[in-house]
């Protein structure tokens, strides 16, 4: 595996390494990956929503569910009340964008509730959201 290139990098290159990492399986690639999901957990969610805009242009069909169930998940979970008003207008003006939301896996016990129903009516009632406490699962886990 090559080392990672410092960052960060333009949006739409990095989309073009992550669909590429995705397609070929490429572990030298994977670092796209890595800096695309680091934007969200590292307090810069506005970076990766334009990653996210460049992942979907640049997605085949068969990539819309890698990047919905990636990215756009992490962002629907970890900061969906800051970006749902965005989240709303691409998916009820690109077809993309609403199949990639529509492979979004939800757990309501981490959303507001008000978040969790625009964003399963934005997917066209695709997502199906569930509920799981992760400390209990994981305490049971232990057990």
């Amino acid at each position: 595996m090559r080392e990672r290139p410092a960052g960060p990098h333009d949006p739409e290159l990095l989309a073009t390494i992550y669909l590429r990492h995705h397609r070929l399986h490429d572990d030298a690639d994977f670092w796209a990956w890595e800096e695309a999901h680091d934007y969200l957990l590292h307090g810069e969610p506005e970076r990766a929503w334009v990653v996210l805009l460049a992942l979907v242009r640049q997605a085949e069909s068969e990539d819309l569910e890698y990047v919905g169930a990636g990215l756009l998940e992490d962002l629907c979970q970890d900061h969906g009340p800051a970006f749902i008003d965005r989240i709303e207008a691409h998916a009820a003006n690109d077809p993309k964008f609403k199949d990639a939301l529509s492979n979004v896996w939800l757990n309501s016990l981490y959303a507001p509730a008000d978040v969790v129903q625009r964003l399963v009516v934005a997917s066209g009632w695709a997502i199906k959201p569930f509920e799981l406490d992760y400390e209990k699962a994981d305490d049971a886990d232990s057990a």
